[in-house]
């Protein structure tokens, strides 16, 4: 699954991390899917490789009825068991994680169902995790399936590293939470993202230590994504679909999952629908200077533009553009 097929501009899927806000990304496929927009291949981080592998397992909206419903049924005592520990003592005991995994495996195979394997994907479908000990990223694409995914979702100091032929990973979105890149790798020029944006933000008052480890945690995992989405070559697109407001809730809080699930639906076919004509155009008529005063594409000048556009709650399209040509928002 690693050359796509040739012909048309071929589309990528990219779904990042995010923890219990994954489950928006539900709700975007669910307008994805109304929206007729078919994927080559399904790429994803953590969250995004349980949503992502769900999805490429049924590609439909029954599939994504079984998504819902897995989602509405996860409780946080199940995915991140609480503990009578005070939380600072978690931290200190020994051990390599807070919590098993028992409750994301169980998730894992409500998720994927039947499929035990990628080949039994209906798409094909890739996932990133961490090598520990080599500090590389590692894309997992064939042969068993709920180890590299349940690796790619293993949060450091949360859940235990993932052995696989005897080497341990850890979550992706350590280096990579939003795999654009590895899209292009494969020669994908149309990229629908899939990330939370904003939503994974930690609060800016720092109230503890804690707070401070988990800011600096997300300030390096999304300044790569700012920097991919910077660096898109000439004749690609990224439509980075839309979540709405961010939720008021904490990160282990599962009890709203079909609320984001509807809230990533509606923002992310209101979109699509509001788009559609404007980026075919754009499709069709990006070649003419004059087309782009008119349209709302974003021309990216450098990272901090490329962030502005990855934080914004109403999504965006980002098409890369020639070093000579005027700057648009």
């Amino acid at each position: 699954m690693g050359i796509l097929a040739k012909g048309q501009p071929k589309t990528a899927f990219v779904l990042s991390g995010g923890g219990n806000l994954g489950a928006f990304q539900v709700g975007m496929l669910r307008a994805l899917i109304e929206a007729e927009v078919v994927p080559d291949v399904v790429l994803g981080c953590s969250v995004g490789a349980m949503n992502g592998a769900a999805y490429a397992m049924a590609p439909t909206l029954a599939g994504i009825r079984r998504m819902e419903s897995v989602w509405s049924g996860i409780g946080s005592p199940h995915v991140m068991p609480s503990s009578w520990l005070p939380s600072a003592l978690q931290l200190l005991r020994k051990g390599d994680s807070l919590h098993t995994n028992e409750g994301m495996v169980a998730t894992i195979a409500n998720l994927t169902g039947n499929a035990k394997s990628f080949e039994d994907l209906a798409l094909p479908f890739q996932c990133v995790a961490v090598d520990v000990d080599s500090v590389l990223e590692t894309w997992f694409h064939e042969g068993e399936l709920e180890t590299p995914i349940l690796a790619s979702a293993a949060l450091p100091a949360v859940f235990p590293p993932v052995t696989i032929d005897k080497r341990r990973y850890i979550d992706g979105g350590v280096v990579d939470n939003v795999p654009i890149h590895r899209a292009l790798s494969l020669g994908c020029e149309r990229l629908y993202v899939l990330q939370v944006g904003k939503q994974g933000r930690p609060e800016a008052e720092l109230k503890r230590p804690l707070d401070a480890a988990l800011q600096a945690y997300w300030v390096a995992r999304n300044n790569r994504f700012a920097r991919d989405l910077a660096a898109l070559p000439e004749g690609t697109e990224a439509i980075l679909l839309p979540t709405g407001e961010r939720p008021d809730i904490r990160f282990d809080d599962f009890a709203h999952s079909a609320e984001l699930i509807e809230q990533g639906y509606l923002a992310a076919s209101q979109f699509l629908d509001q788009r559609a004509e404007e980026l075919e155009e754009l499709r069709s008529e990006r070649s003419l200077r004059s087309r782009w005063s008119r349209l709302r594409a974003r021309a990216l000048r450098d990272t901090s533009d490329a962030q502005a556009a990855a934080d914004d709650p109403k999504g965006a399209l980002i098409i890369p553009r020639r070093r000579s040509e005027s700057d648009v928002e």
